[in-house]
């Protein structure tokens, strides 16, 4: 069995970096696939970019291949796209081969159903990673061109789902909504594989670097919070926590991780400003950062986005033994909720206390095996190989079934 890996623009580049390249890379490694390809079409940012793009890949894995791309206005770009990838396969891939196709998003579900539709021993998985429509919607309401675009991807959502052989959904309460509102199958075999990830060992001297560099001392305790300032982040939730932590533990440090700016920190006051440092790090230093936080902070305003999300950053918090200080309602929480004990995850919502356990909370990490496991890369791509086994004995899901 082969096994191509199809990404539609790689607009998270952090994201791309750690959950497609070190994925299959990772799955390279176990020698359970003939071979390994990702199929990738390029953000139009790395429109001049084919060789660069592919000679990063192959840093990670032997074969990829790049296509260039432009923001989707119209599906006859998609369809276009089609043709691009038929064109490719058809020289570089015989129909009597057995290909397992995971397709990342919607816009790849589409184009992956309708290319590889002519490869009756084909069998496409749809990993579907987040509200792409919904997503938009919050971040760009009256934007013409974000409005066209996200009418487009929910086109190819709706013409995608029923020729998929299988599904991938992030969280149940992602697996339910596309259920209720686009209709999904709900017998069509499934996993629920959150935001996967595998702490990786620090290079003791690098780590003692880092620590010199951020004046970061054993006893102090950091506040970290690591994450992006999207739309459906809330910067004001976050800020008015630093404050109140800040007041409450007069020598706590702030460490915050992110992309961009949040001008809401200029309402502290200079006591608490000065014990911060916000910085834009690259991916391959996170872990290292993470050593230094002693609790992180997760605050999320209550929208259908935060609902069905597993952030990649709960993931690394809790793998990593840092407690978590959440707000919202986050839909990976209730997958965990069996392992939260009011120890790793204190609901500030709902805790009344939740201030004291944060001046208690300074102790030497642990790692709670189980969550460990449930996010796991080693395991869950075991259960997504046995998914994809399984689906070679199902009948393949054809664009011409209705």
């Amino acid at each position: 069995m082969k096994l191509c890996y199809l990404v539609y623009r790689e607009d998270n580049v952090m994201v791309y970096e750690s959950q497609v390249l070190e994925y299959l890379r990772a799955y390279e490694s176990k020698n359970i696939f003939d071979s390994i390809e990702l199929l990738l079409f390029r953000h139009e940012k790395n429109l001049t970019k084919g060789k660069e793009s592919e000679n990063r890949i192959k840093q990670y894995i032997k074969k990829g291949h790049t296509f260039w791309s432009f923001p989707v206005l119209s599906m006859i770009q998609l369809k276009f796209d089609v043709l691009r990838l038929k064109n490719y396969l058809q020289n570089h891939y015989d129909r009597a081969d057995n290909i397992a196709v995971i397709c990342r998003g919607d816009l790849a579900a589409y184009i992956g159903t309708r290319a590889f539709s002519g490869y009756p021993n084909s069998r496409i998985l749809y990993d579907n990673r987040g509200l792409a429509f919904e997503e938009s919607l919050m971040s760009y309401p009256n934007s013409i061109i974000h409005k066209v675009n996200r009418n487009i991807k929910r086109k190819a959502l709706l013409a995608a789902k029923d020729f998929c052989d299988s599904y991938n959904f992030v969280t149940t309460n992602m697996r339910e909504y596309f259920i209720k509102h686009y209709q999904f199958d709900e017998n069509i075999p499934y996993t629920i594989i959150p935001t996967l990830y595998q702490s990786v060992v620090c290079d003791e001297i690098k780590l003692q670097q880092i620590r010199q560099q951020e004046n970061y001392h054993e006893d102090d305790t950091v506040i970290g919070y690591i994450g992006s300032t999207a739309a459906w982040q809330s910067m004001n939730t976050l800020v008015s926590t630093i404050a109140k932590i800040g007041q409450k533990m007069p020598k706590a440090k702030f460490l915050i991780l992110t992309n961009g700016g949040i001008p809401e920190m200029q309402k502290l006051t200079n006591n608490i400003k000065k014990r911060i440092v916000i910085k834009n790090i690259p991916h391959n230093k996170m872990n290292y950062y993470l050593q230094i936080i002693d609790i992180g902070i997760i605050v999320r305003d209550n929208t259908i986005i935060n609902h069905v999300a597993a952030p990649t950053k709960i993931a690394e918090y809790l793998t990593n033994g840092i407690k978590i200080l959440y707000s919202g309602d986050i839909g990976i929480i209730d997958d965990l909720k069996e392992y939260n004990n009011n120890e790793l995850m204190i609901n500030m919502d709902t805790d009344e206390h939740w201030l004291e356990h944060l001046v208690n909370a300074k102790k030497e990490k642990h790692i709670d095996q189980r969550i460990a496991q449930y996010f796991d890369m080693d395991r869950r791509q075991d259960d997504t190989y046995k998914m994809l086994i399984q689906s070679f004995f199902n009948k393949k899901h054809m664009l011409n079934k209705h």
